[in-house]
């Protein structure tokens, strides 16, 4: 088992105030840690769902890129880099929640501490899964953005294409 003060003494003003209105509104009796247990399990369930989303849309990117990359290419070098670096930024976002937000991380392997050191190492890690999140959300829209605008140049120079097939 871990220093009980030594886990809590790290804690900043926001995470003291989470952790104790946590254990207030659900007390820390073995009730209310089943309680806590399953509020802390529900967020990281929100988060793990909306990671997989993340991960189908980067999916869709990378598989319409199959279909249709080629053609956008064809276009210009500038639909090249755009397109490549579009989908270079939705790999990377992809990457980012499966190393960073989907890993499990059982929380019955915090259940053994005291429920304060429980409640705020169980706080942390959503927090870390959640700014991943919010990191891969942001590529994946970068890269999004750099891909729609290689379709959009593609889309305003639509004899651009023509002309590289006829050479």
């Amino acid at each position: 088992m871990t220093d009980n003060s030594s886990i809590l003494a790290t804690a900043n003003d926001t995470e003291t105030r989470e952790v104790r209105a946590i254990i207030d509104n659900f007390s820390d009796d073995e009730a209310g840690r089943h309680a806590i247990n399953e509020l802390l399990d529900k967020q990281l369930t929100v988060l793990h769902g909306r990671a997989q989303s993340l991960i189908q849309m980067a999916g869709v990117v990378i598989t319409v890129t199959g279909f249709s990359g080629r053609i956008i290419a064809d276009t210009s070098v500038i639909s090249q880099l755009l397109i490549i670096g579009g989908l270079a930024l939705v790999c990377i976002a992809a990457a980012i929640t499966i190393l960073w937000v989907m890993p499990i991380k059982w929380m019955s392997s915090y259940l053994h501490l005291p429920v304060q050191e429980y409640v705020l190492l169980s706080l942390r890690l959503r927090d870390r899964k959640g700014r991943a999140f919010t990191l891969a959300s942001a590529v994946l829209i970068l890269g999004m953005l750099l891909y729609v605008c290689a379709i959009s140049y593609m889309l305003l120079h639509p004899q651009a294409a023509e002309l590289h097939k006829v050479r």
